[in-house]
């Protein structure tokens, strides 16, 4: 079963498309639409902005429930009361009585992915090459890349994230609306296991969200913390730095220090070249021993997740010195897809992964130093495995803050796209306990901990560094 396991996390993309749209008022005459019909009311947005009958969105929902109900092997792992949700749901569908855009629907229906509270199960907002597609077609958007934390809303830089002269201001109003208001109604619509991951999320998608649950303004009036006047600031038709095509270096790259230290970023474990990835840590780990390294900080502090072999192969292959496995005690729903002979479709089995994954034969490649793994709110998925594996065979010091994850993950995610309002729904098919059979579920812990300021990520960098080095 750990093949098939392992398999599964394959399907556990980083998840960088998250939830957020707005209900719009409907003209009238959509009252007299026929269930045949789907009315294109705005382009701009592809099919959010078309406009679909009571009968086309409730057969969505029913595909949807099906889908949910043949898919997921314990609802009960995320959703703190199930009936709580059923309610939610039954609610839903009594309330569709008149026409919507898909926009509106999709407010509505990403309402319950904070109950069902996890990333890998939730109602997707659209695509990053649709929101590439949408932006070069000339949708504007709020003006600014931002970070949302337990103090507040504050500017990180330009959105596509040139510098500005506001960074590091703390946002107090929007358009005359305070910000605690606006992030509330926004973090309604955003999935995640905990609050840190979802306002993480939502920095990165803010002037996404902001434009699909607030509609489409020409300009800001933005006010901020301490301060009087108020700044307008226009709408940019400008990609968000979560949606731009990024080169390899972006998401892995490794930093020499001058003291015998180095820091290896690996932002995401999955890469469309799988060769140019293994190619690059057997590089890495080559260089760091070449260079006799003493100390080594890898930088998960914002991977989403992704494959399992990118970093049992990539990573732990030059670190492990002892047999380890991924995780413990598992239960997943089986799919014809992947059943295996003897199994019946439809059914959960459980039970525990037992066979250990042998370390590296060849020592010269064994990284010779010390190493710490940097964990933040965006630590997530397989990253969250891979954490979980670093602490319970004691390979590495975590340090950092809590995982955007619970230690006990979903995975092997699932994809479907409503027949009628073409919005995506992800839903995982198994879950899996970390290594030592402790079903956490809470996030990972880290050994050290530490602030990550998003602000001044190179000063985060080094205060881990200096921490974890001393030990």
């Amino acid at each position: 079963m750990l093949t098939t396991i392992s398999e599964q996390v394959k399907n556990t993309h980083s998840k960088q498309t998250w939830l957020t749209k707005f209900k719009t008022t409907l003209a009238s005459s959509l009252l007299l639409l026929t269930t045949s019909q789907t009315i294109y009311a705005d382009e701009s947005l592809g099919h959010f902005s078309k406009t679909y009958t009571p009968q086309q969105i409730l057969a969505d929902i029913s595909q949807w429930e099906n889908f949910l109900h043949s898919t997921h092997p314990n609802l009960a792992h995320s959703v703190e009361n199930i009936d709580d949700f059923y309610t939610q749901l039954d609610s839903l569908r009594s309330s569709i009585k008149t026409p919507m855009t898909g926009q509106a629907l999709w407010r509505e229906l990403a309402k319950l992915n904070a109950t069902m509270a996890d990333g890998h199960l939730s109602f997707d907002d659209g695509k990053n090459a649709q929101w590439r597609a949408w932006v070069k077609d000339g949708v504007q958007l709020f003006p600014l890349e931002v970070v949302l934390n337990n103090q507040g809303l504050f500017v990180k830089s330009t959105l596509g994230g040139d510098a500005n002269a506001y960074q590091g201001k703390q946002i107090s109003h929007i358009n005359g609306i305070p910000v605690s208001t606006v992030t509330e109604e926004l973090l309604q619509r955003i999935e995640g296991d905990n609050l840190a991951f979802r306002q993480a999320l939502l920095s990165r998608r803010f002037a996404m969200t902001y434009r699909l649950v607030y509609g489409t303004k020409e300009n800001f009036n933005l006010k901020f913390k301490d301060e009087d006047s108020t700044v307008i600031l226009n709408a940019l038709n400008q990609q968000p730095e979560s949606i731009q095509s990024k080169p390899f270096e972006h998401y892995f790259n490794l930093q020499l220090l001058n003291n015998k230290q180095a820091i290896l970023t690996v932002k995401t474990f999955g890469w469309d070249e799988p060769k140019k990835y293994f190619n690059f840590m057997a590089e890495a780990f080559q260089k760091l021993n070449a260079n006799q390294v003493e100390h080594l900080l890898i930088d998960i502090s914002e991977n989403t997740g992704g494959d399992d072999e990118y970093w049992m192969v990539g990573i732990l292959r030059y670190i492990a010195q002892k047999p380890y496995k991924q995780g413990s005690d598992y239960s997943a729903k089986i799919l014809a897809k992947y059943r295996d002979p003897g199994e019946v479709v439809g059914t959960v089995v459980t039970g525990s992964l037992s066979r250990m994954i042998k370390p590296e034969t060849d020592k010269s490649k064994l990284f010779k130093g010390q190493v710490s793994v940097l964990t933040g709110p965006l630590t997530y998925s397989s990253a969250v495995l891979f954490a979980n594996t670093i602490q319970d065979h004691q390979f590495a010091t975590l340090i950092g803050t809590p995982t955007g994850g619970r230690s006990t993950q979903s995975g092997g995610i699932q994809f479907l796209t409503l027949s009628n309002t073409q919005i995506r729904a992800v839903v995982p098919r198994f879950i899996l306990a970390r290594p030592s059979g402790n079903k956490q579920m809470t996030p990972v812990q880290p050994d050290i901990e530490l602030t990550i300021n998003p602000l001044n990520k190179a000063q985060t960098l080094a205060d881990a560094v200096s921490q974890s080095s001393k030990l």
